[in-house]
């Protein structure tokens, strides 16, 4: 097993960067149990990661009526090496997730809109870090989103267009620069492009997801969710590591060899586990 589980790191890092686990018998075993299985096998291909200022490790996606998540997301990367879901509900109908090879989108951007690639390569896009932040860290970074490789010459891209919109809140006040019309532009090129050449993918009870966030982008369709007392839709999600020493991607960060590169880590916030969705 273990050997496999090497393999299968090995895929995730510098293959095709996507791999489906069917049959967790997550009714059966409870919360407490699948948890600790799920976080037990995303812990030999990376190491696990805080996904908010709370240091929460293990995300709870499931919509709980304060901030309705229903509508389509748009295509993303999410800020780690390697992202699990595991999927404990299914909606009523929809949901379903969309995952693209960051590649092939580059390859028609330079095909058909040399422009846009070229902008997405400029170190001029701001992102959110929506309050998350350490002391001595600013509100947002600065960088580009697709980069070359150091050594291996791989493309490497990270990208979520709902981190650049959500600044706006800083451009209006002159702190940075305004998204421009060529960078809205070629935002909505990429959402298209993203959804033109994506696969489709339907989760079920038990499935286990993981994919690499180095070089593919995922999305997710509008859904309708069950009325209670049913249970709604629910998913498990976990951010992975993969550090430079231990062979990850030679990203062009200065955390890129740490244990804890990506994530959300705020203080040096203890990490915890919380297997409730608040």
């Amino acid at each position: 097993m273990a050997k496999y589980l090497e393999q299968v790191r090995d895929n995730l890092i510098n293959g095709y960067g996507f791999l489906l686990f069917q049959g967790m018998p997550v009714k059966e075993w409870g919360m407490r149990k699948s948890a600790t299985a799920y976080m037990g096998l995303g812990a030999h291909f990376g190491h696990i990661l805080s996904q908010n200022g709370r240091g929460h490790v293990l995300g709870h996606i499931k919509d709980l009526g304060e901030n309705p998540a229903d509508f389509h997301k748009t295509f993303h990367a999410d800020p780690a090496d390697i992202v699990g879901l595991l999927c404990l509900n299914t909606p009523l109908e929809g949901g379903e997730n969309d995952v693209v090879s960051g590649d092939q989108v580059w390859n028609v951007m330079q095909e058909e809109r040399p422009d846009v690639a070229e902008l997405l390569t400029q170190p001029i896009w701001y992102f959110d870090r929506k309050g998350e932040v350490s002391a001595v860290q600013e509100d947002y970074i600065r960088c580009a989103i697709y980069y070359i490789e150091r050594g291996n010459g791989r493309v490497y891209s990270k990208f979520d267009p709902n981190y650049v919109r959500s600044l706006k809140r800083f451009s209006d006040k002159g702190v940075i620069p305004p998204l421009s019309d060529a960078q809205a532009e070629a935002i909505e090129f990429f959402d298209q492009t993203c959804l033109r050449e994506s696969i489709r993918n339907v989760l079920e009870v038990g499935d286990v997801h993981f994919m690499t966030n180095n070089h593919l982008y995922h999305s997710r369709t509008s859904y309708k969710d069950h009325e209670p007392p049913a249970p709604r839709r629910h998913l498990l999600r976990l951010w992975l590591s993969t550090p430079e020493s231990e062979g990850g991607w030679k990203l062009p960060y200065h955390d890129a060899n740490w244990r804890r590169r990506g994530g959300v880590q705020v203080d040096d916030r203890p990490h915890k586990v919380v297997l409730h969705a608040d």
